[in-house]
Formats: C-alpha cells, sequence, structure tokens
C-alpha cells in the first residue's frame, strides 16, 4: 500500500513540474516534426502485438506555437500485426489560430513499418507524407510556417527501441526527402505589421532532426499506469530560405538541440481499451524555429485492440 501511495505521489509531482517547466519556457519549442509520437517510438508498457492483431486509437492534442499561435490536432491511427511485423498508419488534422489567421485540414499520414527482432529490440522505417505544401495564405500573402496545418515535406523516418523490464530507449532520425513550397517573407509585410517577429521562409530547406528517448514506466496499479521520459532532439543543420532576390540565405541559430520531458499517464478501461493522458514541455531549445512548431503540449487518447 505504501508503495502504490508512493508511486501516486510521483506521478502527482512530476506532472506538476512539467506544467511548471511549461510556463517557464514558453518562448521556446518540442521540435517534434513527427517522429516523437508514432506508436513504436513512444513508451509503452507492453507490446499490442502480444495482446491481439489490431489496435486502433484516436486523440486530440492542444499546442501553443511561436507568437500565441494555438494548434489543435486531431488524429486517428490504426496498427495491424503480423507476427514479428507490424504495419501502422496515422492520419493527423490540424487547426492553427492566431493574431494572423486561423488555418484548418488534413495535415500528414505517418506509414510505419515495426520489426520486433526478439523480446528486447525492434526496429522501425517509415514515411511521413504531407496533404498540402504549407502554402496557406491570407489577404493575399503567404503566412508563416506557424500557420501551416503541415509542415509540408515529405519525410523519411527511421529508428530502433531497447526494452528490458520497465526501461526503454529510442533513437530515431527523420529527414525531408522534398521540401515544401511555402512563400512567406517577412518583408512581404507592411512594416510594423503582426508578421515582423516571424522568420522568412520562403522557398524554406528544412534540415533533419535525430531524437533519443530515455523512458521508464511504473505500474501504480491494475488500471493505473505512469510513464515518463526524457527526450532530446538535435536539428542537424541550420534551415535556409530564399530572400527577395532569389538568393538562399542560413537561417543562423536553427541548428540545435531541444531537451523535453514528457509524462504518460495511461487508465485501462477494459482488456482491451484504454484511455491516456500526456503532456510534454521542453527545458532547453534551439533558439531559432522557422518551422513553428509546438512550444509544448498535451494531449488526450482512446485505444482499443481488437
Amino acid at each position: 500500500m505504501n508503495r502504490v501511495k508512493s508511486n501516486r505521489i510521483k506521478c502527482i509531482l512530476i506532472i506538476s513540474v512539467l506544467f511548471l517547466v511549461q510556463t517557464e519556457v514558453f518562448a521556446q519549442g518540442c521540435s517534434d516534426a513527427g517522429f516523437c509520437t508514432i506508436h513504436s517510438l513512444k513508451p509503452e508498457a507492453s507490446d499490442s502485438s502480444k495482446l491481439s492483431n489490431n489496435s486502433f486509437k484516436v486523440g486530440t492534442a492542444y499546442g501553443m506555437a511561436q507568437y500565441n499561435v494555438s494548434v489543435i490536432t486531431p488524429y486517428m491511427e490504426y496498427t495491424r500485426s503480423f507476427g514479428s511485423v507490424s504495419l501502422s498508419a496515422k492520419l493527423l488534422m490540424g487547426v492553427r489560430s492566431g493574431d494572423l489567421s486561423t488555418t484548418s485540414g488534413l495535415s500528414d499520414i505517418i506509414l510505419t513499418s515495426t520489426w520486433t527482432i526478439n523480446p528486447h529490440w525492434l526496429l522501425a522505417g517509415g514515411i511521413k507524407l504531407p496533404f498540402n505544401k504549407a502554402d496557406e495564405t491570407a489577404n493575399g500573402l503567404p503566412l508563416p510556417m506557424a500557420y501551416q496545418t503541415s509542415l509540408g515535406t515529405t519525410d523519411m523516418i527511421v529508428g530502433a527501441t531497447w526494452k528490458r523490464n520497465r526501461l526503454a530507449i529510442s533513437t530515431a532520425w527523420q529527414q525531408a526527402l522534398y521540401q515544401n513550397s511555402n512563400q512567406f517573407l517577412a518583408d512581404d509585410y507592411p512594416e510594423g505589421s503582426l508578421a515582423d517577429p516571424y522568420l522568412s521562409t520562403n522557398g524554406y530547406h528544412r534540415s533533419g532532426d535525430v531524437l533519443m528517448r530515455v523512458s521508464h514506466y511504473t505500474q501504480l496499479s491494475k488500471k493505473w499506469m505512469l510513464s515518463y521520459s526524457m527526450l532530446p532532439i538535435y536539428h542537424l543543420k541550420n534551415d535556409s530560405y530564399l530572400d527577395k532576390n532569389g538568393l538562399r540565405q542560413s537561417i543562423e541559430k536553427s541548428r540545435g538541440l531541444t531537451l523535453n520531458l514528457n509524462t504518460f499517464v495511461q487508465y485501462q478501461l477494459s482488456e482491451v481499451s484504454f484511455i491516456e493522458f500526456n503532456v510534454g514541455a521542453p527545458v532547453l531549445a534551439r533558439q531559432n524555429r522557422p518551422d513553428g512548431l509546438n512550444q509544448f503540449a498535451v494531449a488526450l487518447e482512446y485505444g482499443v485492440k481488437f
């Protein structure tokens, strides 16, 4: 009983700390370009393929991008297992709202394959396909990346996870194969307008990211499970854009490290279904994020296995 009580106190403390961290680092960013939340790289207490051949998840995430642009991301994910191999499709939608505009629509679909080599190792590979080219406009002018429902890039994803007992270590690389068609130039807007703080991304060239996630889960009771993780993400090179003269310019200080903390709390509704709440916030971030990714995120998810 004392151990269960101690674990519940730990859960409350970790979640509280993460919300405090989010408040203190409101101007920083999570840098998740898509690969942080696919099922094979997320902390999980067990491999769903051992329990059933199919799983379906639906959820909604809420976050805040640069300059108080709010981001809502509904999603659904289906996974089918074939022995040691599983195939997954995750469909994401997006609503982004701020001072310049409100945009909405389909974002991306992420297709992944996971190969379980043995009880401790699995490999993952996949591709992220956009439903748009990040070229939304408002009042005849291109919008910054913070208002785009997708990065607009076609990305390759490869990764691996090692698990033992309640510890998991994942590493992954996400690299854009085809860039987007964003045309935002801050100079196109009147001087002193609300667009002034945003970084130009005309002809945007986004570099790749690598991550390492170290996570641990604790079974608080028969129905409650807590997982917490440290998630460093490194943006490999400075991004770049085309200036109004068509010359490619480096976006200085867009390369670098973002260090996130994540907590997942899962409640087992039945033997085949659950709900999960998760929160993530950075304690360290690269200085410039022209891609307009979230500064923090909270999400609620429902899952069922069949």
